[in-house]
């Protein structure tokens, strides 16, 4: 009688060594795009609010020019949104009498949004002269 020995030398399989490394470099790299992730999403949240108050300047700088020259004045208002949009009328450097009425007929307007935290979204600057 022959009795074939059960010998199986070339399927030994993993040691428990062998997966829980493999399980720690599979974690370090999930932990990497979970890292990646949270960014991604911050910088969206950031870009939406900067385009926003952006969004809101540019509907501010419409309103301005086309608002009559004579009522143009500094202001501020709350959006319902939260953001603070506030202009600023300066003649400054620009400040030139075009028609000698005695009044300046070129101003500097800076609109400026801010969002509920205090941090500045937005700032557009621009220059309206009475006749146009």
């Amino acid at each position: 009688m022959n009795k074939k020995k059960d010998i199986r030398t070339g399927e030994r399989g993993f040691t428990i060594i062998e997966v829980l490394i493999a399980m720690a470099i599979f974690a370090i790299g999930i932990l990497g795009v979970a890292t990646m992730q949270i960014s991604s999403t911050n910088g969206n949240t950031s870009a939406r609010k900067h385009s926003e108050a952006s969004e809101f300047a540019q509907g501010q700088v419409e309103l301005l020019m086309a608002a009559p020259f004579a009522n143009l004045a500094d202001n501020a208002q709350v959006n319902a949104d939260g953001y603070t949009v506030t202009w600023d009328v300066d003649p400054g450097n620009n400040a030139v009498d075009i028609d000698g009425d005695g009044n300046d007929d070129i101003v500097q307007i800076t609109v400026t949004v801010t969002d509920p935290a205090g941090r500045l979204r937005s700032s557009l600057t621009f220059t309206r002269s009475s006749g146009i």
